[in-house]
C-alpha cells in the first residue's frame, strides 16, 4: 500500500504529468483539480492522527540515501496552507490556463512545496526545493524570458548558498537528518557554554547562518533579495500567482523557522542578544522591517495592478520575518498566523487580478473604473481581501497583524514597531487607490460589456474569502492549533477571542459592531446621499500648474508627487545594482575568454603545466 505522505507529496506531480501527456481540454482540468484536491483530502484525514500522536513518519530509500518524511503539527499547518491555496489557484487555472504545459509545471511546483514541508532531512528538503523552483521557473519562462532569467539567477544563488551550508553541516555531523543536526548543534552549544572545544567554530556557524539567510531570503522575497518577485509574480498565469505568492513564498518562511529549530541554540550562545531578541534573529527582523517599508512604498507607486500586488506581497512577507526574528513563542506564533493570513488574502487578491485580466484584458489603473457594477461577485471578494490586507476587523489580517504588533511591543523594540506600523499605513494608501480606481467612478465605454468571474474562478475566490472571514471572526481556531506547536498555551482565549494576558481581541464582538456600523452607514447613505457624476478627467494637481503633462487622477499618476519626493531614494535600485554587477562579471568573463581561448597551442601547454605544478605542490 502506498504511504499517505507519499500520496500527498507526489499526487500533484503525477496528475500534472498525465495532464501534460494527454493535453485534452476538460480532462487536463479535471486531472489538475484532482491532483490538488487529493493531498488536501489526505491532510484532513490525517489530522486526528497528527493531533493524537504528534507526528506521522515515513522513510524512503533514494540513490543510497534514506529520505525521511514527517508530518508534525507545524508541517501540517504549512501543508494545509499549500493545500487550500493550491486548490483555489488550480480552480482559477481551470479558467485561465492555456495548455498541458502550465498544468505540468504548476502542479510540479506544488509537489515541491509539499516535499519541503514534510521532509525531515536536509537532503530531501533540498531536492524538493529544487523541484519547486524548477516548476515555478518554467511557469514564468512561458510568459516572460527576462523575468524568468532574473528569477533563475537569484534562485541559483540561493540554491548554491543552501547547498554549501548543507555540505558544511554534513561534513561535520555526518547526517542529513533534522534530529541528528539538531542534536549536534545543541551539544555544540552546551560544549561552548563550558569552554570545551566545539564541532563548529564561530566563523563556521556565522557562515552557515549567512548562507541560509540568503537561500531562504531569496524565496521569501526579503529585501534586498526581492528583485525577482515583482516581475515573476506579474509575468505568469495570474491564477498560478495566487499559489506563487500565497504558497511558494512560505517555503522561505518555513526555512527561517528551521534555522531556529536546528541551529538556534548555537547561534544564540555564540552571538547573544539585543535586549531580549537574539542577535541573529534581529538581523532577520530588521531585514523584514525594511522589506515592509520598501515593498509598501513601491506598491503605492505602481500603475499596473499586477505589480502593485506583487510589491504588496513582498511587504506583507516582511511582517512574517519580523515576527520570526523577534524569536519569542508569541512572535513566532504570530508570524505563522500571518503566514496563514497572507496566503489567504494575497491568494485571493491574485485570483481577483486574474479575473479582472481574464474579463477585461486590462492591467493598468488608467484603463479601469466602475467595475463593481459589472462584476459584483468579484467586487465582493475584493472587499473581503481589501479589509483583510488592510488589517481591518473582523478579517483574519487584523488578528495576525495585531498579534505581531503585540509581540514586538511586548519586547520593547521601538524601531521594529515603527517599521510594522509604517507598513500598515502605506497599505491603506495603495488599497484606497485600488478600491476606487478599479471598482468605482466612471467606467470606460469599452468595459460596458464586462462579465463577472467564470464559475471555477468564483469558487476558488469563494474558498479563500470564506476562510478570511471565518478565521477573523473566530481567530481562536487558528491560535489553538498554533499552540500545539509549542505544546503549551502561548495564546489564550476561546475560539472567538485571543487573550495574551496584556491584551485581548474578540473577533465575534468586533464583527457585531462592524455589522451595526455598516447598517448605520447604509441608512445614512440611502436617506440623504446625493449622486454627482464625476468626469474621468477630474484631477488634483498638488500645488503644480494644471497641465496635461501633470494630469493627476485616481487612475493616472496618482502618487506622482510622492514619487518625485522620493526620487533620490528611488534611484538606489538593487535591481539596477544586480544588473550592473552581472554586466561587469559578463564583461570580465568575456575578456578572460579572449585571453585564455586565444587559439595558441603553446599557451594551452603552459596552462596545463601550471595546473600540474599546482597539483604537485598540493601533493596530488
Amino acid at each position: 500500500m502506498i504511504n499517505e505522505l507519499i500520496v500527498i507529496i507526489f499526487a500533484p506531480l503525477i496528475a500534472g504529468v498525465i495532464a501534460w501527456a494527454l493535453d485534452i481540454k476538460v480532462i487536463r482540468e479535471l486531472l489538475g483539480v484532482a491532483g490538488a484536491a487529493l493531498p488536501l483530502a489526505y491532510l484532513i484525514k490525517l489530522y486526528p492522527t497528527v493531533d493524537a500522536e504528534g507526528m506521522i513518519q515515513h522513510t524512503l530509500n533514494f540513490a543510497g540515501f534514506t529520505l525521511e518524511f514527517t508530518l508534525t503539527h507545524m508541517s501540517w499547518i504549512f501543508a494545509m496552507i499549500a493545500g487550500v491555496v493550491g486548490l483555489a489557484a488550480v480552480l482559477g487555472m481551470v479558467s485561465t490556463s492555456k495548455n498541458g504545459y502550465e498544468w505540468l509545471f504548476a502542479l510540479m511546483s506544488l509537489t515541491g512545496v509539499y516535499g519541503i514541508f514534510i521532509a525531515y532531512d536536509l537532503l530531501g528538503f533540498f531536492i524538493f526545493w529544487e523541484i519547486m523552483t524548477f516548476g515555478s521557473f518554467m511557469m514564468v519562462l512561458k510568459y516572460n524570458r527576462e523575468a524568468s532569467l532574473k528569477y533563475f539567477v537569484l534562485s541559483v544563488i540561493g540554491a548554491y548558498a543552501m547547498l554549501i551550508a548543507i555540505g558544511i553541516i554534513y561534513a561535520k555531523v555526518g547526517s542529513f537528518s533534522f534530529i541528528e543536526v539538531y542534536r549536534a548543534f545543541s551539544q555544540d552549544a552546551a560544549l561552548a557554554a563550558v569552554g570545551s572545544s566545539t564541532i563548529f567554530s564561530k566563523g563556521e556557524i556565522a557562515l552557515i547562518f549567512g548562507l541560509f539567510l540568503v537561500a531562504f531570503g531569496v524565496k521569501a522575497g526579503m529585501f534586498p533579495l526581492h528583485v525577482w518577485a515583482p516581475d515573476a509574480y506579474s509575468e505568469t498565469n495570474q491564477s498560478y500567482t495566487a499559489m506563487f505568492s500565497g504558497v511558494l513564498s512560505k517555503t522561505g518562511v518555513y526555512g527561517f523557522i528551521l534555522i531556529y529549530m536546528l541551529i538556534g541554540y548555537r547561534l544564540l550562545y555564540e552571538f547573544g542578544t539585543i535586549r531580549t531578541v537574539p542577535k541573529f534573529g534581529y538581523i532577520i527582523a530588521f531585514l523584514g522591517g525594511l522589506t515592509i517599508i520598501v515593498g509598501g512604498i513601491l506598491a503605492a507607486l505602481q500603475e499596473d495592478i499586477r505589480k502593485l500586488f506583487a510589491y504588496s506581497s513582498i511587504s506583507q512577507i516582511g511582517y512574517i520575518l519580523v515576527g520570526i526574528g523577534v524569536g519569542t513563542a508569541l512572535s513566532i506564533e504570530a508570524a505563522i498566523y500571518h503566514a496563514i493570513s497572507h496566503a489567504l488574502f494575497k491568494g485571493l487578491f491574485f485570483l481577483i487580478v486574474a479575473t479582472i485580466i481574464y474579463r477585461t484584458g486590462k492591467t493598468e489603473f488608467k484603463d479601469m473604473g466602475g467595475l463593481a457594477e459589472k462584476m459584483p461577485v468579484t467586487f465582493a471578494m475584493a472587499f473581503v481581501a481589501i479589509l483583510s490586507l488592510a488589517g481591518i476587523p473582523p478579517m483574519v489580517g487584523f488578528a495576525s497583524k495585531w498579534l505581531i504588533f503585540e509581540s514586538v511591543i511586548s519586547q520593547n523594540m521601538p524601531i521594529l514597531g515603527a517599521m510594522v506600523f509604517f507598513g500598515s499605513a502605506v497599505g491603506f494608501v495603495y488599497l484606497i487607490r485600488f478600491t476606487y480606481a478599479v471598482w468605482f467612478g466612471q467606467r470606460p465605454t469599452d468595459l460596458d460589456d464586462t462579465k463577472d468571474a467564470p464559475l471555477p474562478l468564483a469558487i476558488g475566490m469563494g474558498i479563500l474569502a470564506v476562510l478570511n472571514v471565518v478565521f477573523g471572526v473566530a481567530p481562536g481556531l487558528v491560535a489553538q492549533e498554533l499552540n500545539k506547536i509549542f505544546g503549551r498555551e502561548v495564546i489564550g482565549g476561546t475560539i472567538w477571542e485571543l487573550n495574551l494576558g496584556f491584551g485581548k481581541y474578540n473577533g465575534l464582538l468586533l464583527t457585531v459592531w462592524f455589522v451595526v456600523g455598516m447598517l448605520i452607514a447604509a441608512i445614512v447613505y440611502f436617506m440623504g446621499a446625493g449622486v454627482r457624476k464625476v468626469p474621468v478627467t477630474d484631477t488634483y494637481q498638488s500645488g503644480n500648474p494644471v497641465t496635461m503633462e501633470y494630469n493627476l487622477t485616481i487612475r493616472r499618476n496618482f502618487f506622482l508627487p510622492l514619487k518625485e519626493a522620493l526620487s533620490f531614494w528611488l534611484r538606489m535600485s538593487f535591481d539596477r545594482f544586480y544588473k550592473d554587477v552581472g554586466k561587469t562579471v559578463e564583461d570580465f568573463a568575456e575578456t578572460m575568454r579572449n585571453y585564455v581561448y586565444n587559439g595558441n597551442v603553446q599557451s594551452y601547454a603552459w596552462y596545463l603545466a601550471i595546473v600540474l605544478l599546482i597539483l604537485a605542490m598540493w601533493g596530488v
